[in-house]
């Protein structure tokens, strides 16, 4: 029942001008909500309410439902997942094939944590031994197997002696804080958290928001024959105050042509609104038609990095430019449709539906 008021409340129409009367609207969702499987959600980041948009157009989007039970479990094998899915396994595995990777600290449990010289890293005691030892400043700290930006704390060292932190927002931590953080239980298999340097973005792209690392979404794509292909790629940045530029906490994704690293509209989640920006709404800065620094270095960065991940055939990378170069921050193993589809159009050209027919994989036209 909450599932399905959850649902109703999504159901709400788009009141713009090109867009159809919102009794209309309703109607549509409820049909391709009972028909099509989409979801409320989905059909508004699509702006499937816009008028003159014809059914060929609508299907070309990969629908979330489709993406769970077909294309993932066609493309990807299941058993490879963790070496995404773990912060832990990811960083060393990359780091391991020369992949730009943020510098692994350690990873911090109660019981099981050490750092990476294999020393204890399960209390207040041991964060402090590390702090002094590897005369740290900033770090970030990650849950083991999180998701959606969830738990992700930038701190800085503040007072040195005492050994307090701070992050973004102002929050201040002691020792004995940031060991309750993460000794809490998470909703996953594994627990613990790492801690890794923070990376500093380019300024090109920092400067949008410069409260968040601001990173490229890059979706990946092996096709039958091993050739490595970019259908999607988005620019995610941050707003006002937040840790992560992620889409589910408020961020803007603007889409990027793959070819060409040009930046194109901005578009938030329903959730927090649905606006459309060629501008950053905090910083007043203009994206749209500006350049991603670096990007032929992030395209063959990426393309290296799939080209190492045997068996998974679609991945959601995740990367920052940097004034080192491209790193690569965490990949996606189960990598949703939604938000690069919202910012960038249907993921199934005729092109795409011709590769994926290899694999037996079937989409309505």
């Amino acid at each position: 029942m909450s599932r399905f008021r959850r649902v109703l409340s999504s159901i709400k129409p788009t009141r713009a001008k090109g867009f159809a009367a919102a009794w209309r609207q309703y109607l549509d969702m409820l049909w391709m909500g009972a028909i099509w499987k989409l979801t409320p959600l989905e059909y508004r980041s699509y702006q499937f309410g816009r008028k003159n948009l014809t059914s060929k157009e609508k299907k070309s989007y990969l629908r979330i439902k489709d993406a769970e039970t077909r294309l993932r479990p066609a493309l990807n094998a299941p058993e490879w997942a963790p070496l995404l899915e773990n912060k832990l396994i990811f960083n060393s595995y990359y780091s391991q094939r020369g992949i730009a990777v943020p510098k692994l600290y350690g990873m911090f449990h109660p019981v099981y944590g050490s750092d990476v010289e294999g020393n204890s890293l399960r209390t207040a005691e041991d964060l402090r031994r590390w702090l002094e030892t590897g005369q740290i400043r900033e770090f970030v700290v990650k849950p083991l197997a999180g998701a959606a930006g969830a738990g992700v704390l930038v701190l800085e060292v503040k007072d040195k002696k005492n050994i307090a932190f701070a992050d973004r927002e102002g929050r201040e931590y002691t020792p004995e804080d940031l060991v309750a953080f993460m000794s809490q239980p998470l909703p996953y298999r594994e627990q613990g958290f790492i801690l890794e340097e923070r990376v500093t973005g380019h300024p090109d792209v920092s400067k949008y928001n410069p409260s968040s690392v601001n990173t490229c979404r890059v979706v990946t794509f092996m096709d039958y024959q091993g050739e490595i292909h970019l259908p999607l790629a988005v620019l995610r940045m941050g707003v006002r105050g937040k840790n992560t530029d992620n889409w589910h906490t408020g961020g803007i994704a603007a889409g990027i042509d793959p070819r060409t690293g040009i930046i194109g509209e901005g578009v938030v989640r329903p959730e927090f609104g649905g606006a459309r920006y060629t501008r950053h709404p905090d910083s007043g800065l203009i994206f749209a038609g500006e350049k991603v620094p670096q990007w032929q270095e992030i395209v063959s960065l990426t393309r290296k990095a799939a080209r190492m991940t045997p068996f998974i055939h679609t991945v959601g990378w995740d990367v920052a430019a940097t004034p080192q170069g491209p790193v690569l921050i965490e990949a996606n193993f189960n990598w949703g449709p939604m938000m690069v589809q919202a910012a960038q159009g249907g993921m199934l050209t005729p092109e795409m539906r011709r590769e994926l027919k290899k694999f037996g994989l079937h989409f309505p036209e």
